[in-house]
């Protein structure tokens, strides 16, 4: 499926109408919260009226599902796009941290909305979501490590899992709000550095 350019939870065969309450819901309910966002403010700031929203979502939740699908798919998509078995664990990683830094660039919210969401959506998600765990992925790219020697063999994997995981969307929150200036790109450098010392010996 094509995406649109930097709105990557939106389809190029999507109506406009569709569009405008998918951008419109994302940037409200990253503002605002998902409880204290609800339909009327949606079409609103979409500039459709509540039945427009209706022909394609028969409730917020069930918007907020869809949006939460779609942008964790891409992000899966994403990522296991750049693993190459030929490639040793340190060019995996690389390439896993460039297109982190892609997608960020591209979109920081969508970031914010899957992370803040886990928990409420991702028993609901279909299973085709859950086949792509992102955090599978990571814990196949720490094995490989592993089995190379060069990763921490005495540490648990779901450790580093999480210690990696959770450093990448903390400094995703942290440029969010602006506790980090300048561009993505300035602190690319820096993140790549911290992470390999995190994983690797």
């Amino acid at each position: 499926m094509n995406y649109i350019h930097k709105d990557f939870f939106i389809f190029v065969d999507d109506p406009p109408s569709k569009r405008a309450i998918l951008k419109a819901a994302l940037k409200l309910f990253v503002r605002d919260g998902f409880n204290a966002t609800n339909i009327r403010a949606i079409g609103k700031e979409a500039g459709y009226s509540n039945p427009a929203l209706f022909k394609f979502f028969k409730s917020k939740e069930a918007l907020a599902l869809y949006l939460f699908e779609r942008c964790y798919l891409y992000y899966a998509d994403a990522f296991a796009s750049t693993d190459r078995s030929e490639y040793s664990f340190e060019k995996n990683l690389e390439s896993i941290l460039n297109k982190f830094f892609e997608i960020l660039n591209e979109n920081p919210e969508t970031f914010i909305f899957v992370q803040d969401h886990l928990r409420e959506f991702w028993p609901h998600v279909s299973l085709t979501v859950r086949r792509k765990s992102i955090l599978k992925q990571i814990h196949r790219l720490l094995e490989q490590g592993q089995r190379e020697k060069v990763v921490h063999s005495k540490i648990s994997s779901h450790v580093m899992v999480a210690a990696f995981a959770g450093f990448l969307i903390q400094f995703v929150r942290m440029f969010y709000f602006g506790e980090f200036t300048g561009r993505v790109d300035d602190w690319k450098n820096e993140i790549k550095i911290v992470a390999k010392k995190m994983l690797m010996k």
